[in-house]
């Protein structure tokens, strides 16, 4: 039976846990991510990320594929993550089932990860590309997307510059839709790449967004132009994918104002 002292501390504990922000609550709970796996993912960006999860601390994976989406296992899920690869297939592959159950649990407050293809995927679109369409924002030049691979600088408020490994993400553009927020920039790109003969110049990617945040439904939205966790050392950034994971895993709002040491810390 406990006395009265330790019942006193007990309320006390309650209390004040209570009174704790959500995030400070959150950072205790175990953070369910669904990696999403199908054609359209290239193999090393999904093994990169199931290698970075599985058994990790504070992390439960779950390996998910198109099936199980549309039967609605993102149900018992904290996060989707859609990694590089080729975002159109991808989106073929999930079906228009697939898609609306994914926009159904971000919207409900699900959080959402996208990483170069699975930025893609998130942007406006036509019907032949299968976005999800839960970003305001786009590709900067439309179906022409072949610029190259290298280390690319970026910065960020906070932060010393460093590199991300860049494969042909997004350049991303903002595009008014209604009932969508704008995205918020968090890190942009400061050197860039580019292929003349596939249609990319030059000055198009420096100071464009390489980390956007957004807000969709009740759920947030995370994507990254670049891989933050290939290309090797000097550009691998395994804190920004984890700490990213359990920012949209916590439930908020994305205010306007939002910055890179909001998310990543």
């Amino acid at each position: 039976m406990l006395r009265r002292r330790e019942i006193l501390g007990a309320t006390i504990g309650a209390a004040i846990g209570a009174m704790l922000p959500a995030r400070a609550r959150a950072g205790k709970k175990t953070v369910r991510v669904a990696l999403y796996k199908a054609g359209g993912v290239h193999p090393a960006a999904f093994a990169a990320a199931k290698q970075l999860l599985e058994g990790r601390e504070g992390f439960r994976l779950r390996v998910t594929v198109p099936e199980d989406i549309r039967g609605g296992s993102l149900a018992d899920e904290d996060v989707v993550v859609f990694m590089g690869g080729s975002g159109s297939t991808q989106g073929r592959n999930l079906g228009d089932v697939g898609k609306q159950q994914v926009k159904d649990f971000v919207a409900r407050g699900g959080g959402y990860v996208g990483v170069c293809a699975g930025a893609y995927m998130a942007l406006q679109g036509e019907d032949q590309f299968h976005k999800l369409r839960i970003v305001a924002g786009r590709n900067l030049t439309g179906d022409f997307w072949q610029r190259g691979i290298a280390g690319l600088d970026v910065s960020a408020p906070g932060r010393e510059p460093f590199k991300l490994f860049y494969a042909n993400g997004p350049i991303f553009t903002p595009v008014a839709v209604e009932g969508l927020a704008p995205y918020v920039s968090l890190a942009t790109f400061v050197g860039e790449i580019y292929n003349m003969s596939k249609g990319t110049g030059p000055g198009e990617m420096p100071g464009t967004p390489a980390i956007t945040a957004s807000q969709f439904g009740k759920g947030r939205v995370l994507l990254f132009s670049p891989n933050p966790i290939l290309g090797g050392r000097g550009v691998v950034q395994e804190d920004l994918m984890l700490s990213g994971l359990r920012w949209v895993a916590t439930a908020g709002d994305v205010a306007p104002d939002v910055r890179f040491p909001d998310v990543f810390g």
